[in-house]
């Protein structure tokens, strides 16, 4: 260590050695005027000191410098460039037939191709999200370098197309410009009635109580021909495509009680408070200390037949949770005490 061992002294003490040792710019008269007010408030109150001179300041500076120089900075990475395929083109085309997403690997595939190259790839239980949720590979193609890790390059799901009622495909947002654009172009055009083509959502994390995540708001879902607001039927994506969708983009937050029980029995979870059997089921084992089920004939007792995920995927929706957000989950937050308390606050 520099200088001299530190030791106690006054805050006059302090600041009147600092005073000689430093020659700034000071009048006098301020200077002897704090520490005239150090004198008197201080007291004897004392703090542990040690001053350096300029020479062991110096030194000091040029060390912690080099050590600034030896951590570890990250490697510059090189972005993918964009591009839009003819295939995100024909899921607008209003006359061709439905397209068969399976055939098109290069341009669609399944959501849980989104962790790809990240950390998250082994934990997400991959073929337990619907079947019939989509990525574009835009949406997941990120950067060009190779051998790096993609945890904190993943794109955050903000675009989402209902294909012919049937698919959901998560979007980049080059891909959802372009659909936007062309969803209006064919409203000015009106080409055909049939308004279930496909139509574009807006997606956001509910990270505080009350938010909306718009995604089922009919005022902000893009259709391809609406005359008029009233004559749209919208597509409402249904409670078991919604939970999902709250677990892969890291919501926090839960707005009604039936979005807690359809959270908790995706996640196949019994979290207190729990009804008299759910706690006969506790003591006998049925249900671990974190809520989770594991037995398929215990779920069916426990009438949870919405099960989606077989393993336990709590370790995965924390770590979601904080690359989404760049935070942990509260515990005073709905999914935060569900997920670290086994406890429901609805």
């Amino acid at each position: 260590m520099y200088g001299s061992s530190k030791k106690l002294q006054t805050l006059f003490e302090i600041h009147h050695n600092r005073y000689e040792q430093t020659h700034h710019n000071v009048s006098k008269e301020i200077k002897d005027t704090v520490l005239r007010r150090l004198k008197y408030y201080g007291e004897t109150n004392q703090r542990l000191l040690q001053l350096l001179d300029e020479e062991q300041q110096r030194e000091l500076e040029q060390e912690l410098e080099e050590e600034e120089r030896q951590l570890e900075r990250p490697s510059l990475v090189t972005p993918c460039q964009s591009r839009l395929h003819e295939e995100i083109k024909q899921l607008c085309d209003m006359h061709s037939p439905m397209m068969n997403l399976k055939q098109h690997p290069k341009v669609f595939r399944h959501l849980s191709y989104a962790f790809t190259g990240t950390t998250f790839v082994n934990d997400c239980q991959a073929n337990s999200w619907q079947e019939n949720f989509w990525i574009s590979t835009e949406f997941q193609r990120v950067i060009t370098t190779k051998g790096e890790l993609l945890n904190s390059f993943l794109l955050s799901p903000r675009w989402i197309i209902i294909y012919r009622n049937r698919h959901l495909i998560f979007l980049s947002a080059l891909e959802a410009n372009w659909v936007l654009g062309r969803l209006r172009l064919l409203y000015y055009q009106q080409q055909s009635n049939n308004l279930s083509i496909i139509t574009l959502h807006l997606l956001l994390p509910r990270i505080k109580r009350v938010q909306s995540i718009f995604v089922n708001t009919s005022s902000l879902t893009i259709h391809p021909l609406i005359r008029h607001i009233n004559d749209a039927v919208s597509f409402f994506l249904p409670l078991e495509w919604l939970v999902q969708l709250f677990i892969f983009n890291g919501i926090i937050y839960l707005e009604t009680v039936d979005e807690q029980i359809a959270y908790c029995q995706c996640l196949s979870l019994c979290s207190k408070l729990r009804t008299v059997e759910e706690e006969e089921a506790f003591k006998n084992g049925w249900i671990a200390v974190d809520g989770f089920v594991s037995n398929i004939e215990h779920r069916h007792y426990l009438k949870m037949h919405k099960v989606r995920f077989h393993r336990n995927l709590l370790i995965f929706v924390k770590q979601k949770i904080e690359n989404r957000n760049n935070l942990h989950a509260p515990i005073t937050s709905h999914v935060g005490s569900i997920i670290l308390n086994s406890l429901k606050l609805i």
